[in-house]
């Protein structure tokens, strides 16, 4: 039904729509229930681009609810994926061959790469990202940085431009790296976003698996981002239930409503 919306004309800030290159937004979805499932995609699919399926809980899900998940997040043109430390789990334990004929069959048309907990190199990263694009015919997010308490020697910037050559489509940045980041780690940051472009760039918001990190530091960042790169930037581990305060906040619509427009 496309009746007028009773609030039209009161809509806040432009924002995209969907299918779109830049103001992306991923969910990520720690084992929801059919249920909840449905009542997000209800009350906010139009906001949301893709669903992580969260560490290895790909595993943890039977085959048919896996694949019902899968199908039922695209049904709402949102693409989901498995996270890519069950890829360093299964190059750890050498099953990285069962991996992705696995995620073709799950459904997924996306996948993350990444190297953030294990100690792969960055050859390894490279070489699966090619595989995946062109031996299966995924897309890739391509993970640039380490996970809390890990040091990274390779800068973000060649990390990331080694794997949009390798094929992949964006760029995530790990949220461990974003927490109290400084001086130097915000200066690779600003490098990575010149060398690859903003709408190539997904910045990943911290959780409560990151020690120290709370709710009000999740939503500081999320407005820090924000403001600072416009409505338009992408942004990923957005938890279900601040999915739509984020949207309202892109749109001028959320704890910022009533503050006069930067533009």
């Amino acid at each position: 039904m496309n009746e007028r919306h009773i609030f039209a004309g009161l809509d806040g800030a432009p924002r995209s729509r969907k299918p779109r290159s830049a103001g992306l937004t991923m969910v990520v979805d720690w084992g929801l229930g059919s249920g909840r499932q449905s009542d997000l995609t209800a009350t906010a699919a139009p906001y949301i681009d893709f669903a992580k399926i969260a560490v290895g809980l790909s595993r943890m899900l039977t085959n048919e609810v896996l694949v019902e998940k899968v199908d039922a997040y695209r049904a709402h043109r949102i693409e989901a994926f498995p996270g890519g430390q069950y890829l360093e789990y299964a190059r750890i334990h050498g099953k990285a061959d069962l991996y992705l004929p696995a995620c073709q069959r799950a459904g997924y048309r996306w996948i993350e790469v990444s190297n953030n907990v294990a100690d792969l190199p960055l050859e390894w990263k490279v070489r699966v990202i090619g595989e995946a694009v062109d031996e299966y015919g995924m897309n890739v997010l391509g993970e640039v940085g380490k996970k809390e308490g890990l040091s990274h020697d390779i800068r973000f910037a060649d990390d990331a431009r080694a794997c949009l050559d390798a094929g992949a489509g964006i760029i995530l940045l790990e949220a461990a790296e974003l927490v109290d980041s400084d001086d130097a780690t915000r200066r690779e940051v600003d490098e990575t976003v010149t060398a690859v472009g903003l709408d190539r760039v997904m910045f990943e918001l911290p959780g409560p698996w990151i020690p120290g990190v709370q709710s009000h530091h999740i939503h500081r960042m999320r407005r820090d981002l924000v403001d600072r790169f416009g409505p338009e930037v992408n942004l990923g581990n957005v938890m279900p239930e601040d999915l739509l305060s984020l949207e309202a906040y892109r749109r001028e619509l959320g704890i910022n409503a009533g503050k006069k427009s930067a533009t």
